[in-house]
């Protein structure tokens, strides 16, 4: 605007304080020009406030008001039992169970499919060994594994702790081991898993609950159902969370509550070592604490956020570090982000 306009607006309020006649429409424009620039500003003071308090939640969240202590071995009343040589802290269940062991009251349970639970309060992770080809898990190679458990749970109770959220997580007294069958012949299919699409083999939830299945006979329940409820009653207070861990390579999954075929029976199955199709193992078990992290996560709610650029999610709600990306599988080096731990219950 040139001078001269500039000048003559600025003079408007004055003439019309003195009585005289003014053109009131051209201050008007002026007055309402100023008050939309200033809804303008103050709405970018509110989007900063608003992102200002965000932040500053995010920081006292990564601080961890709680310290949660380490729930550690969790005592499995169930007998018969032998002690492992490799860690007397855990021991093999030897059975068979009898109709006579069986529970008066057993805990309440989820019968149908539901939602996951939150990952809160007191979890204890039971887990079921079978071998394959022959060749069962040696007591070794059970303890290395259970070790690794252990350092998952804890690491899962820190994580919590940075969220504010009350976790317990420990590992049970009691383990179970059976014998398995041969490789299995399987089919291919292209599907999902996180990001990324590729060939999968078809019907894996079908074939780890057959295993759960299978295993809970040889060791005289009656079936899975009857297996889970029976370990549920004897951990009083805890959430089981199971594991069955098969002595093959594979690529390892989880079956959460909401996409369970047996009502009630969710489970994480891992493999002994990591590939991305069922194969003989060669090598001797390989634990990864990460990659029992990452599954037993997903029972509680955690999605996979591996095969997406970071792009794709919420701005600082996911990192590389994201355990549910796995791009490490050296545990002390991921964490739980913003994104994943909204899922599992930790945040509003």
């Amino acid at each position: 605007m040139p001078p001269a306009e500039l000048a003559r607006f600025a003079q408007i309020p004055l003439a019309w304080a003195a009585g005289e006649e003014v053109d009131l429409r051209i201050w008007a424009v002026v007055v309402g020009l100023g008050m939309a620039l200033l809804a303008v500003e103050l709405a970018r003071l509110g989007l900063r406030a608003r992102r200002a308090s965000r932040d500053s939640a995010n920081r006292e969240v990564a601080t961890g008001p709680i310290d949660n202590p380490a729930l550690g071995v969790v005592d499995l009343d169930l007998a018969p039992k032998e002690g492992n040589p490799h860690d007397p802290r855990y021991s093999r269940y030897v059975g068979p169970f009898r109709d006579d062991q069986r529970t008066d009251e057993r805990p309440a349970m989820p019968w149908r499919r539901v939602a996951c639970p939150p990952l809160r309060g007191r979890v204890a992770l039971v887990s079921l060994f079978v071998g394959a080809d022959g060749v069962g898990w040696s007591e070794e190679e059970v303890a290395r594994h259970l070790a690794a458990l252990d350092r998952a749970a804890r690491w899962m109770e820190q994580e919590a702790g940075r969220y504010g959220a009350s976790l317990g997580v420990g590992t049970a007294e009691v383990y179970f081991q059976v014998d398995g069958e041969t490789t299995p012949e399987v089919d291919m299919v292209v599907a999902q898993s996180g990001g990324e699409v590729g060939l999968f083999e078809a019907d894996m939830t079908v074939r780890a609950l057959t295993l759960m299945s299978r295993a809970a006979a040889e060791l005289g329940f009656r079936d899975a159902v009857d297996f889970v409820q029976e370990v549920a009653a004897r951990l009083p207070g805890s959430t089981a969370a199971w594991l069955l861990h098969l002595r093959l390579a594979g690529r390892s999954f989880a079956v959460p509550l909401d996409r369970t075929e047996l009502d009630g029976v969710g489970l994480a199955f891992c493999h002994a070592r990591q590939a991305n199709f069922t194969e003989p193992l060669i090598r001797p078990p390989a634990p990864r604490a990460a990659v029992l992290a990452h599954e037993v996560l997903h029972l509680f709610g955690a999605q996979d956020k591996y095969g997406w650029p970071l792009s794709h999610f919420p701005p600082r709600t996911v990192t590389r570090r994201d355990v549910m990306r796995l791009d490490t599988e050296r545990l002390s080096e991921l964490r739980v982000d913003p994104l994943t731990a909204g899922e599992l219950g930790w945040t509003p």
